[in-house]
């Protein structure tokens, strides 16, 4: 069995496991702070009360970023990058509402994809301007 090539997404999500928390310390606060918080939850207390207030912030966090992260991706040129950045988008949009299922795997899928899309949305482009000069 052979491996297709890795698929290719943006420069800024090309991190090792070392450097998350590097990543994480780009975010807001309150953002990364719950993003570590629901990540340690899932791992050791999943049903605790305390993993149920993090799914509900991280659900708000989501819904504030989806719309600059939405931007984001828009500003990207045709291809695989901008498929990424447009489907995480649309399932962001999708898991907002959704309850139940395996409160660790929600818990994750809730901290990464906060994560993503604040990593999105904290790009200029998601605000309309940018860094480059035209």
């Amino acid at each position: 069995m052979t491996r297709t090539s890795a698929p290719t997404l943006p420069a800024l999500h090309r991190t090792s496991v070392a450097s998350q928390a590097t990543m994480l310390s780009i975010l807001p606060g309150d953002v990364a702070q719950d993003v570590e918080i629901a990540l340690a939850l899932a791992a050791h207390a999943p049903h605790r009360t305390a993993a149920v207030d993090v799914r509900a912030r991280l659900r708000a966090h989501i819904a504030h970023l989806v719309d600059p992260a939405e931007q984001f991706a828009d500003t990207l040129p045709e291809g695989r990058a901008r498929d990424i950045a447009a489907s995480t988008v649309r399932h962001a949009r999708d898991l907002i509402g959704t309850q139940g299922g395996n409160p660790a795997a929600c818990l994750t899928l809730l901290a990464k994809l906060t994560q993503h899309l604040a990593w999105y949305a904290a790009d200029p482009r998601a605000h309309g301007t940018s860094s480059q000069a035209a």
